[in-house]
């Protein structure tokens, strides 16, 4: 039985707010899926509350 792979390529222009340098991509039952981080500066400040 012979088994053809099938080619494919897809392009797209990332926003400015994503660290493209740490994209994670995973293949597993014929999807893919792609984790994009934003970058650091990007994220969600953290304020500590204290409680009396």
């Amino acid at each position: 039985m012979d088994v053809s792979a099938t080619r494919y390529q897809r392009s797209f222009s990332l926003s400015s707010e994503l660290d493209a340098d740490k994209t994670e991509a995973m293949l597993k039952d014929g999807v893919l899926s792609l984790r994009i981080p934003k970058r650091e500066q990007f994220q969600p400040r953290k304020i500590e509350v204290r409680t009396e």
